[in-house]
Formats: structure tokens, sequence, C-alpha cells
């Protein structure tokens, strides 16, 4: 029996299920494997080699468990012309397929494959849940591991018996490099998870796949913006006074940053706004409901700069209802703000100086 490693690339295709960019906990507990198969693919046509399809069912729970471990990521649409799509069209049609129709992927993957990758297997499943039928495709590298044994050494001390494993199929969730996850409905829709770069999945992955991003790095950026700032606003009471004075200017300070979000770690963009919080927070939990709600839970990307407009002006209100608006962009030798010792010093020719009457009410005779 041939066994390989985890270094892995890997796609989820769903169809028939209802439009989400990820399977539920519902589809995911019940995925049954029904056809299995892989082929060799690698930097060189020498590598590539396609075999017939084998049973999985006793390795299930296996397999099953790397589609489970990477089940959310950036957000695509299949274009007109997908190859990928139609392919596995054919195969949710007519199971007798399979076969065919997983070479010609494997074929379309493995000239996209090439470059300096390494060799690896390329497997393909067609599975079944609640919702109906599902494909997962994954992309396992190659990685050369060592097997020990003891035995009786010649000095009367027990020694290390060392084998190389060529090819092994190793349970570890951090392997798993590349994914992508996809249903047949409509246009189709996908969701795909690179490890490696989760901000900008491969092209070739993409190209395999023919599949375009639905919103770009902008769009991402003011919806994140968007669920942050509700989600602060809802939750205020918990968090410090000084993250909400200053809330706005925070998110638009992160967004120049030239830093990204990992969408497998978004917890941490939310913290590096209001500070530290407990992982069972009720307030992060908000935050993960809400992005869902929104759509881009498990997005990952680069924030965009010109996704916010600059701040034309700075607002600054005391407590006892004294407000200042000044341009941002004014040097705080200008204007500036002592929060601690509640102290507003304005260094600039005054042009006005006078009181305002409520227009809103009748002017007495």
């Amino acid at each position: 029996m041939i066994e390989f490693s985890i270094l892995a690339e890997m796609f989820y295709i769903c169809s028939n299920g209802e439009k989400m960019a990820f399977l539920t906990e519902e589809e995911l507990g019940s995925l049954k494997i029904e056809q299995s198969v892989f082929h060799i693919v690698g930097p060189k046509e020498v590598h590539f080699q396609l075999l017939e399809a084998f049973d999985a069912t006793p390795h299930a729970a296996f397999f099953l468990d790397r589609i489970r471990s990477v089940n959310n990521g950036n957000h695509y649409t299949f274009l007109a012309d997908a190859a990928a799509r139609t392919q596995l069209g054919r195969i949710d049609k007519d199971a007798a397929q399979f076969q065919a129709e997983s070479e010609n992927l494997a074929e379309a993957f493995n000239e996209g494959h090439g470059g300096s990758t390494v060799i690896g297997a390329f497997l393909i499943f067609s599975l079944n849940c609640d919702t109906g039928r599902v494909f997962a495709l994954l992309k396992f590298e190659d990685e050369k591991v060592l097997r020990y044994d003891i035995e009786d050494g010649t000095s009367g001390k027990p020694k290390p018996t060392l084998a190389e494993i060529g090819r092994t199929f190793v349970q570890n969730r951090h392997a798993l490099q590349k994914a992508a996850l996809v249903r047949l409905d409509g246009e189709g829709s996908v969701c795909l998870v690179d490890r490696q770069n989760p901000q900008r999945p491969a092209v070739y992955f993409e190209q395999f796949l023919g599949v375009k991003r639905v919103r770009n790095d902008d769009d991402l950026t003011r919806i994140l913006v968007d669920v942050t700032k509700a989600v602060a606003y809802n939750h205020s009471d918990k968090l410090p006074a000084d993250v909400m004075t200053s809330l706005t200017k925070r998110l638009y300070d992160a967004t120049q940053s030239g830093g990204s979000v990992d969408g497998e770690k978004i917890e941490d963009w939310f913290t590096s706004i209001v500070g530290p919080l407990p992982k069972e927070s009720e307030i992060l939990t908000d935050f993960r409901k809400q992005l869902e709600r929104a759509r881009i839970s498990g997005e990952s990307f680069v924030l965009g700069k010109d996704a916010i407009p600059v701040p034309r002006n700075r607002k600054v209100e005391t407590g006892l209802g004294v407000r200042v608006t000044f341009p941002a962009e004014l040097q705080s030798s200008v204007v500036n703000i002592d929060e601690k010792k509640g102290l507003i010093t304005i260094q600039d020719e005054i042009k006005f100086n006078d009181i305002e009457l409520d227009a809103s009410r009748r002017a007495r005779r």
C-alpha cells in the first residue's frame, strides 16, 4: 500500500445545499464518502500518473476529519466558462462519469501545478450530506517521514532502527495548506483557503477552479469596519471609555497600517481595536455572528487603504457639552487634546466669537 504525507492543498465542492459559503455543522456531521480516487501529480510530466478508484471506507473517519478541519475561507464564484464546474456537474448527474472526469480534473490540475511544486497525490471524493452531493478535491504533497522501532543491539542495549517512508498520509491539521469549498447551485459559490497565503490565494488554484473573488479588499475592509464599529457600540458599556471615545480614529488608523486580516484568527483584528478580551467573551461571540450575517466570516484579505474616506474633521465633546470641530489634518501645535488633564488648547487667530441663537424658536416681538 502506498502512503502519502499531507502538506495539503485542499478543495471542497458542495452542491444542492442552501446558499452558504461553507458547510453547516449538520452538513459536516452527515458527510458520507461514496466514491474516491487519487492520481499522482508533480512538477514534471514523468511524475504524472492516473490511478483507478479505491475504497476509502476503511479510512473514512480520517479523510472526513481532513475535510471538516478546513471549512471557511475567501468567497468566490465560478466564471462562465469554468471547466472544473462542468466536469463536477457531469459527475453530479452521472456517478459512472466519476473515474473519467476525475482524470480530466487531475490533468488540468497537473498542468497548472508545475514549476517548483513537489510531487504528490491529487484526491477526489464524491460524498453525500443531508442537503445533497458533495465533492472534495485534495492535494497531498510528498514528505519524507522517518519511522523507528527498537531492537536488541550487539552491546546488549536496545537500539533504534530507522526506516524512511517516502509517501504518507499524515494527520496534521496545519499540514492542510490550501483548500476550497464550492457549491454547484446557481452560478456556483466557492470558499477557498490558502494557509500559506490566506490574503492572496495561489493564482493557479483560482485558475484551475475557474473562479473570481466575490468581494475585493476594499469591499471587505468597509464591511469589517462597519461590523466592528456596530459591535463595539452594542457593547460600549463593557469596553474601555478611551476606546469608545476614539473608535473611529482607531479603525481608520488600522486600515492605513498596510496590515492584513486572517479569517482564521479574526479575533486578533477586533482586539487590536478594542483591547484584549477573553476567548469566551460575549463580545467576540457577537462579533463572529455579525461577520457571518455580513457574509464575510472566514475571509482573509489585505486592508484597503482607500476603502475608508480620509477624515475631514475631528470632533471633541466634553462632559459639559462643549463641542469642538476642527480639520483633522491640523497639527497638535495648533490644536492639542490632553484627555488625562481634560484640557483643549488651541493656538490660532480667533476670527469668530459670538453666541448662536436657537433658530427653531420664533423670535419675540
